[in-house]
């Protein structure tokens, strides 16, 4: 049987070759759609069904990725028929070329400032900027793994809901502070330390040493992230549970026998909730927001 490849993977090895004259953009926006509507394996489903069952059949639905990265998703969206998708990060890590060579003229990506110490940042220059759109453009604003690098969280869920239109929503994933182990350090627990015990102990068992994460990580709690979310929209909820009860072994390198395991134990009728709470604690969360 022939390994179904891997959606996400090739388009990081096409965004490699931007520079390429010889690559056939048409032919390969073709292939990576077919590759889609064939089964072919893809790590961010879990995004892309949030988004999907949210506008249904509405392709026009105007989405935004708040901290997009290298712009995968944004690719992903496109490749599946959403038409106005755009992106924005304060690192410019996306090579917005590929839209125009794939002929996404109504996509863009923006850089942008913000109060942001990462020392990758091309505009850290230490202030919050507005998006460069209007109030209430978006539909669906989603965010993956930005969250734990904001340094003013009233300021980005603020302007988050100022982009939003009126019932539109949020799907927001970030790793929380109460989570034991961290993955950007590699280390466990250090993150539950004050500021000046992390630095040592960082300095001592990460890559990155402790200056660097101190002003690189500002991980928070589920409820101080709600609590901040509830000043800007009409509705808040952790549905965290939701995406741990789904097996994407694209993602997992576990025991499979394990995590299905785990799925069944969240899935009993009465005690269900508990384990959700408890396997929550090792997981990143999904914030659902409402305007």
């Amino acid at each position: 049987m022939t390994k179904k490849q891997i959606v996400d993977s090739h388009i990081k090895k096409l965004l490699k070759k931007i520079d390429n004259e010889n690559v056939d953009w048409s032919y390969e926006k073709k292939n990576l759609i077919s590759m889609i509507e064939n089964g072919g394996l893809i790590e961010r489903k879990w995004q892309l069904k949030l988004i999907e069952d949210h506008c249904k059949e509405n392709n026009s639905a105007k989405i935004l990725d708040y901290g997009c990265g290298t712009g995968i998703l944004n690719i992903l969206l496109l490749l599946k028929g959403y038409i106005n998708v755009h992106g924005v990060d304060v690192v410019e890590k996306f090579d917005d070329r590929i839209l125009k060579h794939m002929n996404f003229n109504d996509a863009s990506f923006n850089l942008i400032n913000a109060r942001d110490t990462n020392p990758t940042a091309v505009n850290s220059n230490n202030i919050d900027e507005k998006l460069p759109f209007d109030d209430n453009t978006f539909d669906v604003i989603t965010s993956s793994l930005v969250l734990e690098h904001v340094v003013n969280p009233d300021f980005y869920y603020s302007e988050a809901a100022r982009l939003l239109k009126p019932g539109g929503v949020c799907f927001f994933n970030f790793p929380h502070r109460l989570k034991p182990y961290d993955s950007h350090s590699r280390c466990w627990f250090i993150h539950y330390f004050p500021k000046n015990i992390r630095k040592v102990l960082w300095d001592i068992f990460s890559r990155q040493g402790g200056d660097y994460l101190n002003n690189y990580l500002y991980l928070r709690t589920v409820s101080t992230h709600k609590k901040i979310a509830k000043k800007y929209f009409s509705y808040a909820e952790d549905r965290t549970g939701n995406r741990i009860k789904t097996i994407n072994f694209v993602n997992y390198k576990g025991s499979s026998k394990l995590r299905l395991f785990a799925s069944k134990l969240m899935s009993l009728k009465y005690v269900g909730g508990i384990f959700i709470k408890i396997f929550s604690i090792n997981a990143s969360t999904d914030l659902y927001l409402e305007k």
